[in-house]
Formats: C-alpha cells, structure tokens, sequence
C-alpha cells in the first residue's frame, strides 16, 4: 500500500539521518566529512519535503545563528586539537553540499534539522495520516536539553505530531472542570515565549546598530574610537552576540567611517575642506552624494521598520502557519551584500577628498582630472561629475573674460590676474599675465594664451582704442560656453566649446589687427624704426653725419638738441626720406643724452622715435631694444667716418706735401698705409654684415610673417623674434666676449686717429723748419752772407735727430696699436669660430679671407674640435692654474707618427 510503502521510507530516511548525526556528533574526522555531508543534506531536504510543518507555527532560528552553534558544539570536541579546527572544515563542506539551495526558507529549516539533531537525541519521522495512533514524543524533555536546544524549543520547534498532523501540547488548569486534572486548555510556556522575544530583539538590534553605523552614528554594540574616527565594538554588550555577528558588524562599520570623512570635508566649518567658488561648488556636489546616500539608508530603516511591524501583526496572529506568513528579513547578509557598492563609492569619495585639501582654482580642477579614466567606469563616472560641477565657475569666468574682458576672482582661482599697479600704457604686455599655479592640467599652454589674448584685446579696445564693439553673436557664444562645462577637460579639443572659444579669439583678435594696421599705420611705423633707428635709410645717415660733423666732434657738455633738430629737418630734406609719410617722420627726433667726462658727440647724440597711443601700448616695450641696437649701429657709422674722412683722406692728402721726407718717414708710412687698410677691411666687412646680412634678411623675413598674420600678436611675435636676431647679429647682449673685443678694436681706431694726428703735426713741423732753413739760406746768400752759422747748424741737425727720435718713437707705438688690435681681432674671429651659429662662422671666414690672422695666431689655426682648449689658451690655462680636475694638453704621441696630437687628462 502506498501509505505503508511511505511510512517505512520515511522512517528509513530518519534512521538513516539519525545515523548520520551520530557520527557527526560521535567525532567524524574533520578531513572525512565531506562525504558525510554530502549524504546528510539530501536526507534532511527528504525529511522537510515530507514534513513542512516540522517546526510547528514558531520561526526557526536563522541560518547563520545556526552554523554558528553547530560550529561551537564541534569544536567542544576534546578528542580533536586546535589545529583540525572541526567547525570550520564543516563550515566549509556545509556551503559546498548546500550551495544548490537558494530558498532561504529552506535554508533555515535545514540548519534547525541539524543543529537540532546534534542538541538532543531523538526519534525522527512521522506516522501518515492513516497509520496507527500518534508518534512518540522526544525523549529529552525541555528542562534537561542545552541551552541552544532551549532556545530551539522556546521557538516552538518539535518534531513531533499525531495522525492528524496536529502537534501535541501542554495542556494547563481548566477551572470549569468539576474533577481534579488538567483541562484542555493549553498551558503557556512564558520562558519560551521570552526567549524567541530576546533572540528577535537581538538580531534586530544588531541590524540597526549597522544601519546606524552608515550615517556615522554610535550605537549599542559599536563605539567610535576617539582618536581613528573607527568604529570598534563595545566591550559591555560583546557578549550578547555571537562572534559572527560581530565580525559582520565591524566590516559593515567600515562605510560610516568613510561617510564621516566625506562630511567632515564637505563641512566649511571643519577647516579641511577646499577653497574659493570652485571648492564650493565641489563640496556642494559631495553634500548631494551624501544626500543621495542617506536617501539609501532611510530605505533600508524603513525595510527594517517594515519587517518589525510584521512580525507584531504575526506574534497576535499566531493561528496561522509562520511559513505562509513570514515576512522579508533585512539581514547582516543582506547588508553585507548591498553595502559593497555604497562602500567603493564612498571611498573614492574619501580619496578625492583628501587629495583635494586645502585645493582651489585650476589647483584643484587639476586634481581632479587626475582621477579620470582609471579604469573603473563608477570612478571615472563619479570624477567626470565631481570636475564638471567644479569647473562650472571656472567657465563662468572664461566666460566673461572672453566674451566682456572682465575678471570677476575674489578668491584668486581664475588662471589670469590682472596688476593694478600696471598702467595703461602697459596694457599689452603686463598688465594681463597668466597665472601658472591655478592653470589646469588640460588646459594647455596654447589654449590659455588664446584665452589670455581674446580679454586683452576688449580690455585694449575699450581703454586705448576707445572701441565699445562687442563680439558678435556674443549671446549664443556665452550660452555655448556656459552650458558645455564638462567639454573644457575633453583630451581632444574638438568640440563645440572648444570651437567656442577658437571663434572668440579669431573675431577679437581679427579686429584688433585691423584697427592697428589700419587707422595707426602699425606697419609703417616699423619700416620707420628699421630706417632711421637701426640706419637702414643709408643716404639719410650719410647726410645726417655730414651735417653734423662739427657737433660731434664737440665736448658732449657743448652740444644742444635745439641746434641738431635743424641739422636732422635738413638731413630729411635732402634725402629720400622726404617720400615718406609725413606721420613717420613727425615721430623721428634727434636727443642728446647725459654726458659723462670725457664724452663727445658721437657719445651724447642719437636718434629717437617715438610713439604715442595706442602705438605705445604695442611698441613701448620694444623700444630699448632699439636704442640697445642703435648704439653699436651708431658706432660702426663712426668708426667708418673716422676712416674715410679722417685718416684715410689725411693720408692721400698729405702723401704728396711730405714726399720730401720720404727717407725719414717712408717707414712708418708704409706700416701706417698696411694698418689703415687692415682697418678699413674689418670695419667694412663689419658694416657689410651687420645691415645687410642681418638686419636686411631678418627684415624680410619679418615682412613674410606680417603678411601671414591673422592676429596682432603674430606681428608683435614675429617683430620681438627680428629683434632677437638682429641683437645677436649686431653682438648685443651675447653672452660670449664679442663686445669687449670689438670695443678694443674700436679702441685702437680712435688711438690710430689721434696717433697720425700727432705723427703728421710732427712731420709737419719738421717740414716747415726745413723750409724755413732754406729760406734763411736764400736770404743770406741775398744779403751777401752766403750760408748759415754754425750754431744754427748745429741747432738745425739737434732737431733733425729729435725728429727721427720722434719718428721712431710713432713707428713702435702705431707697432703696439697694431699687436693691440691684432689680438683684439684674433679673439674676436675665436669667438666667431666657436660660435654655433653658421652664419657667425662664415663671417668670420670672410673677415679672414686670406688666412692673415690664422698664420699669427696658433689657436687659430685648430680643428673647431678643440675650441675649448683654444679658449683655455687665450685665456691662460685658467682651468688648470686654479687646480681643475682636468687639463687638455699637447703630447708627442708616437701611436700617431707626428707630434702636437692632443690628449685629455685628469690630474
């Protein structure tokens, strides 16, 4: 019969548990209990299947309250040691033998099963519905179990029934009966009840204890340590729960220990937090990610409040099966499992925060970036957030630089300051700057220039030009702007904000440079400087310098500008320069400087241009460099007049008149005639270079780049890079000792003038004593006397001889005026050769054309390779006479087979 068939298989599969249990309980070994646990969860999952209401009506305990028993009554094994650790091992083959049940209903059952059967010994199974009479009663009785089997039994759990499936229960005093005994009214059992009452309350304060933790707040089982900020478990209430539970417990703490950080930064009272608007509107969007997070906890309080209304409705309602009515738990488990997310989130959040202390402006836009794109699509998300909120002022003042040139940075956040102290007529080039500490990392260089120059431009519009236009379409550019704030950290800068601004920049700068080259003539007022302030204009400077030859010979004290601004109208007159635009000469004047003693006019005089407006604003800066440049120019023109008005025409001029003192002055002739010319090719040579090859090239240079410029700065770039290269071209401001050799070449022309000038008076005077010998012959032979006396013979040969004394004399000092200028040349065709710049190597190629110096000069005459031992030989072998650590000398080297082969060596 089909009932007798299930009866025997029932009480077959509780044997066969019983069995089981029994080993279990006996001492299995740990390391075999695989096998046993394999065969012992089917058994109890048959068991359940055929008997649901196993438990009564009174909610077994849950799984993990459970484990934890089993686990602890193992381990109170004597027979096993500490190192088998035969909870654990069960633990572990447990999850593996039950890792296919997913009803949570099903879970608990099963662990009440076990956790039962290991407390009490008992008789398992149950008689069907037509078998005979009721199955017997536990044989533990509930005052002798366990504690953990009293637990179980306060919850009404038994596994017992009779053939009506109706479980057997105690029965208390009936006061209607007449007889002595017990009623049929059921006895209730208060420690049980109080019992299941304690074991919800405890899982339902730990649960909120960790609900509480979340938002940073102390509770019954979890304490704040003072100094950390940790949550750490409080020692008064450990007990009271299992060890389990208290693990959960601190590994969920761990999120309110990150959330107090987060809310301590984002409070401006705390100290810790960032600073100006950008800070604020950072910790503006963590205050919103805590509102968010707090919006997650309030769910879970309300699941939980949710599930404690529940179970009061279900204690009142108790006629009915806890199975059909039992409510959804919030478990730590459950906990543990959503927590994970919040947890990450939070301590990026702590992370970003951290990183960003005491941050603001561009410093702090910075930091963030450098949390994007790290692999993880929350963070990279969450950092996206975090910088677009925070670069949202940033672009608002972008925003209004741009579009109305104005600066609105009360915390100095903004890339770009403005100085007050800078005037109006610095508008251009200092009075705007960027500032690199608060420039972000993806903004670069380029990109903050055009930013720079697009407010420059309307702030130099409005203030000099008094142009009030505005930038056009400017509402739909500001929206652009405005709304696209997470476009300015794009690492490709090809989006609309980005187009935005290219489009600012262009308009601005377009009408700028129109203004400039159009009404104030921009490009002719540099074709004026390059003329007359660097004497590109040559018949200009020709006349000039004639005009006023007698000036500049004069003491510097002696000279009025009054009296050269004549000389310079007429200079402009009777030249060429009459063509120009009457507006670039009315710029053109002539001063004279501050002597000093002993300065003459060439010292004192010079040209100037000035500027004026908006002109100014531009061209200022680069005005002393003009006069920088103007003075060796100025000094060249002098030397070349020295030469050919002075001593070059003294010399064609008076060859003839001193030809009868050929046999005393031909020597010194001759060396003077070498010198001059030696002279004349290095000053012409020198002339040559400088205004053609530098300054000419470079000028044409700078015209190609002014025709291709689409901003004012890219003339202004272009003209400050003509100016560079004509400064290097004219030796100003080099950093070799080019300058002080030309000064002591310029030296030795101006000694040669005054030498001849001192040699030919002499020449003269001897001349002129020899006329007026002859003459005094011829009158004596007139007057009959015929001849001289012998004392004016004899007076007449003593100055002879001084004049040949004299003569001698002028031929060694124009000897060490030429060795004083021929080391001058040598050093300077030396720092020529070891030049890096080509075009300074072939210059000094062809100032030594026929290897003149390079025979005179050994160090001349080595490899470029060895330009630093020839600098160390010019100089005296400073390195080595101060006790260098190396020297480079000449050695006889016979591996080479010739000597002079140099070696490096340490000493």
């Amino acid at each position: 019969m089909p009932n007798t068939n299930n009866n025997i298989n029932s009480d077959n599969v509780a044997h066969e548990f019983k069995g089981l249990i029994s080993k279990l309980r006996e001492g299995v070994h740990p390391k075999d209990s695989q096998e046993l646990m394999d065969r012992m969860v089917p058994l109890a999952l048959q068991y359940i299947h055929k008997y649901p209401d196993i438990f009564d009506s009174s909610p077994p305990l849950p799984e993990i309250i459970c484990l934890d028993k089993i686990m602890t009554i193992l381990e109170s094994n004597p027979m096993w040691g500490d190192e088998d650790k035969p909870g654990s091992v069960f633990h572990e083959h447990y999850v593996v033998a039950s890792c296919e049940i997913e009803d949570h209903r099903t879970r608990d059952l099963l662990s009440n099963l076990i956790l039962f059967s290991l407390e009490n010994d008992s008789v398992y199974g149950k008689e069907d519905n037509e078998q005979t009479g009721p199955r017997p009663r536990c044989k533990t009785d509930i005052t002798t179990r366990s504690s953990c089997s009293s637990i179980l039994h306060s919850n009404s759990i038994g596994l017992n029934g009779n053939k009506n499936g109706v479980s057997v229960k105690p029965c208390s005093y009936d006061s209607t009966q007449n007889s002595v005994g017990l009623g049929s009214v059921p006895l209730p059992n208060y420690i049980m009840e109080i019992t299941k009452q304690n074991s919800i309350n405890t899982e339902h304060n730990v649960v909120q204890n960790a609900i509480y933790s979340f938002l940073g707040v102390q509770g019954k089982y979890l304490k704040k340590d003072v100094i950390t900020g940790r949550f750490k478990l409080d020692p008064l209430t450990l007990k009271s729960i299992s060890s389990v539970q208290a693990g959960m417990l601190l590994r969920l703490s761990e999120l309110g220990y990150y959330h107090d950080r987060v809310s301590k930064f984002s409070n401006t009272m705390t100290g810790y937090n960032a600073m100006g608007s950008m800070g604020q509107a950072f910790m503006a969007k963590l205050k919103l990610e805590l509102s968010e997070f707090h919006g997650q906890v309030a769910l879970l309080q309300d699941q939980v409040n949710m599930f404690r209304q529940a179970q009061m409705r279900d204690y009142v309602d108790r006629d009915q099966s806890w199975l059909d009515r039992q409510p959804e738990q919030l478990t730590l488990f459950k906990l543990l499992c959503w927590y994970m997310e919040p947890l990450r989130r939070m301590q990026w959040l702590t992370k970003i925060a951290d990183a960003c202390q005491l941050k603001k402006g561009g410093d702090l836009a910075s930091v963030l970036y450098t949390f994007l794109n790290n692999g993880d699509p929350m963070v990279n998300q969450l950092a996206n957030d975090l910088l677009t909120v925070s670069c949202a002022p940033l672009v608002r003042m972008i925003s209004k630089w741009m579009l109305e040139g104005g600066i609105e940075d009360t915390h100095g956040e903004f890339f770009i300051e403005s100085l007050d102290e800078v005037g109006a007529d610095r508008l251009w080039h200092d009075k705007f700057r960027l500032r690199h500490s608060m420039l972000p990392k993806f903004v670069t260089l380029e990109l903050a220039d055009k930013i720079l120059k697009t407010g420059k431009s309307i702030n130099f519009l409005r203030e000099i030009c008094k142009v009030e236009e505005a930038v056009k379409d400017r509402k739909e550019l500001k929206y652009v702007i405005d709304n696209h704030v997470s476009h300015i950290f794009s690492y490709v800068p090809d989006t609309t904000w980005h187009a935005a601004i290219e489009t600012c920049y262009s308009q601005t700068s377009k009408h700028v440079l129109d203004i400039m080259v159009g009404p104030h003539k921009l490009l002719d007022h540099l074709q004026g400087m390059r003329r007359y302030l660097l004497l590109g204009q040559g018949d200009f400077v020709s006349i000039f310098i004639e005009n006023m030859k007698d000036e500049l010979e004069k003491i510097g004290t002696d000279i009025y500008s009054h009296d050269l601004s004549a000389m310079l109208d007429a200079a402009l007159r009777c030249t060429n320069a009459q063509y120009d635009d009457p507006d670039i000469l009315n710029h053109l004047d002539v001063v004279v400087k501050t002597p000093y003693p002993g300065d003459c006019g060439w010292d004192v005089i010079s040209l100037q241009y000035t500027v004026r407006g908006p002109l100014a604003t531009m061209l200022e800066p680069a005005m002393p460099t003009y006069k920088a440049l103007f003075k060796p120019l100025w000094r060249i023109k002098h030397m070349e007049f020295v030469l050919s008005t002075k001593i070059w025409k003294l010399q064609m001029g008076n060859a003839k008149a001193l030809r009868s003192l050929d046999d005393e002055i031909s020597k010194a002739t001759y060396r003077l005639h070498l010198f001059t010319s030696e002279i004349m090719h290095f000053v012409h040579q020198m002339q040559y270079y400088v205004l053609f090859e530098v300054i000419e090239c470079n000028w044409v240079e700078l015209q190609k780049r002014m025709q291709q410029a689409k901003a004012l700065d890219d003339i202004l770039d272009a003209h400050s890079k003509f100016l560079h290269a004509i400064s290097i071209g004219c030796f100003v401001n080099t950093s070799t000792n080019m300058e002080s050799h030309l000064e002591v070449v310029y030296e030795n022309i101006i000694s040669l003038e005054n030498w001849q000038a001192n040699f030919y008076k002499d020449c003269f005077a001897e001349l002129e004593a020899r006329e007026q010998m002859q003459i005094a012959i011829a009158e004596s032979e007139g007057s009959g006397h015929f001849g001289l006396t012998t004392e004016q013979k004899m007076e007449r040969d003593q100055e002879r001889k001084i004049f040949e004394q004299k003569i001698l004399t002028s031929c060694r000092t124009l000897e060490g005026f030429a060795g004083s200028y021929g080391k001058a040349v040598g050093g300077f065709l030396l720092a020529l050769n070891s030049s890096d710049d080509p075009n300074l190597q072939l210059f000094g190629t062809r100032l030594d054309f026929n290897e003149y110096y390079k025979k005179r000069d050994t160090n001349l005459s080595k490899p470029l390779t060895f330009e630093h031992w020839r600098m160390s030989n010019v100089y005296g072998n400073a390195k080595s006479h101060m006790g260098g650590r190396y020297s480079m000398h000449p050695q006889t080297t016979s591996q080479f087979g010739h000597q002079g082969h140099t070696s490096l060596s340490w000493d």
